[in-house]
């Protein structure tokens, strides 16, 4: 509706999309903070018999870190022992049997930047990945209560207040004296921050009009990705976790200008019942993009809507679940869809996680990461609306699929191309999500669309929710988390083939629709 009366894209829509890309920008700056925040610290065991007590309280130098007696005193084969003292203080060879090991009580690390060293979990690496999964918990418990706000206090509302308590409990996370604390820090900002990104996109969507939901997809994924490579260099330049915590949530306050820069969603005040409001905003929005609107058409577009979305969603609440018990190909796509999203969130922060695992620095994989964002991107804006949603999926999902299960077949899996490959994974994976996003909603009816494409997010966080585990898994041999990875979404394109393409079809407006779409030729 309101591409219609302002005409599509124009100077009011850049606007939006320029105040958008803040608040998108520190979602992807706060959104995987925990794999540097939290990421693992090269440590070994504090010899008491060499060395004083010096060396636990701050980063060691490189003698200090590889000692003359490290040979003799710490375990070749484990961090987390060393071998066991036979003759009291003394620091000699003949001092340590090297037959016999015992676990480290303290621990020496090489750096402090992270909250391994600040909170003391060496050979803890459960505690490690917990911040990652109890992170994406809190992004779990955050859909329904933010969905809650956006859809009674509206877009922008949501927008504000997600942001802005992203800002405030990052910025208490930075004070917290114990692992148990910062977990609970962890928990609350992304309860309330993790919905910044839904609500942008939904605000950008709804002013541009659902056919256009690629466009948005691409103005909000360029400042997500640009965010992810902030949060290398930030981390990178700040050297420790507090300071980049002490630099990184601040800006987020600038959000409170919102409710006098950003305008609200003209769809929600209609909704609402909010017409003089939305008639104003949409009156502003035509002088931005010169475009007349006859005011007796206004009106009467106003007066109809709400009526209309009262009957839709009271036949929605109706039948959701009677159709889903009658309507095979209801359970079909909605099985698959799951599968997918579970899949796909899951490679896709789980790679994330894996940055660390890669030869090289760490920051600058990481930012090679987000980079490969943005091809993907635009691969997708070029060819979704010409090669079709299943054939660009199941592209993307092999993508994943060969790049992933070939690394552990090279010879040397850290060598470039090896990197290269990990890459090529993480272009992938980005494909598949953003076509997600376009594909699951086209599958569903009209009437059910926004509750079912909410349904498949969530499931998708449930994927989010074990990725941060994956590391624990190379216990089990260093091929097992890229093979993982590169499984689940081989399985995924399979299953493209139980539903049909939506490009040039004509979206369901029923559950009936459903069934009488599944001609033999598509599946």
């Amino acid at each position: 509706m309101e591409g219609d009366c302002v005409g599509g894209w124009g100077r009011w829509q850049a606007r939006l999309a320029a105040l958008l890309a803040l608040p998108v920008l520190l979602t992807g700056l706060y959104g995987t903070n925990y794999v540097f925040l939290a990421a693992d610290t090269p440590h070994r065991c504090h010899v008491p018999e060499c060395e004083d007590n010096s060396t636990l309280f701050s980063a060691v130098g490189d003698e200090a870190w590889s000692p003359e007696w490290s040979p003799w005193a710490l375990h070749p084969e484990s961090k987390c022992h060393r071998r066991a003292a036979t003759l009291g203080a003394a620091c000699e060879p003949a001092a340590f049997d090297n037959d016999t090991r015992m676990q480290c009580e303290m621990f020496v690390y090489q750096h402090r930047s992270s909250i391994v060293a600040e909170f003391d979990l060496a050979c803890e690496e459960w505690k490690r990945t917990l911040v990652g999964t109890v992170h994406n918990v809190g992004m779990l418990i955050s859909l329904p209560i933010m969905g809650y706000v956006s859809d009674r206090y509206g877009r922008r509302t949501a927008l504000v207040v997600s942001g802005v308590g992203a800002g405030v409990l990052g910025l208490c996370k930075s004070f917290v004296g114990s692992y148990v604390a910062y977990l609970l820090a962890e928990l609350l900002e992304t309860v309330l921050g993790a919905s910044v990104y839904p609500a942008a996109f939904v605000l950008m969507i709804e002013w541009l009009g659902v056919e256009q939901r690629i466009l948005a997809s691409l103005l909000l994924g360029i400042p997500l990705s640009a965010g992810a490579a902030t949060l290398a260099l930030l981390d990178y330049l700040t050297g420790y976790w507090r300071l980049w915590a002490r630099l990184a949530y601040p800006p987020s306050f600038l959000l409170l200008l919102y409710p006098w820069l950003l305008p609200e969603s003209v769809r929600w005040l209609v909704a609402r019942g909010r017409l003089p409001e939305a008639v104003r905003v949409i009156k502003q929005a035509a002088r931005c993009n010169r475009v007349d609107i006859p005011e007796d058409t206004l009106d009467k577009m106003l007066a109809k809507e709400p009526v209309m979305d009262k009957v839709e969603t009271a036949v929605e609440e109706e039948s959701l679940f009677r159709a889903f018990i009658k309507y095979p190909a209801l359970r079909r796509r909605l099985c698959v869809c799951f599968a997918w999203w579970a899949s796909a969130v899951f490679v896709f922060y789980g790679l994330a996680v894996r940055a660390h695992a890669l030869a090289g620095s760490a920051h600058a994989n990481y930012a090679l990461l987000a980079a490969a964002e943005l091809p993907a991107l635009l691969v997708n804006t070029l060819l979704l609306d010409r090669a079709g949603r299943r054939p660009l999926l199941t592209a993307a999902f092999l993508v994943t699929a060969v790049a992933l299960i070939a690394i552990p077949c090279l010879p040397d899996p850290d060598s470039a191309l090896g990197t290269a490959l990990f890459l090529a994974g993480k272009v992938g994976a980005t494909m598949a999500l953003n076509a997600l996003y376009v594909y699951t909603a086209e599958l569903f009816p009209t009437r059910a669309r926004q509750r079912l494409l909410a349904a498949c997010s969530t499931c998708g966080r449930l994927g989010a929710i074990l990725a941060p585990q994956t590391p624990l898994l190379a216990a089990y041999g260093k091929w097992v988390p890229a093979t993982l990875l590169g499984a689940l979404p081989l399985a995924s394109a399979a299953l493209t083939r139980l539903v049909p393409d939506t490009l040039g079809r004509r979206l369901p407006d029923s559950f009936a629709d459903l069934d009488s779409a599944q001609p033999t030729s598509v599946v």
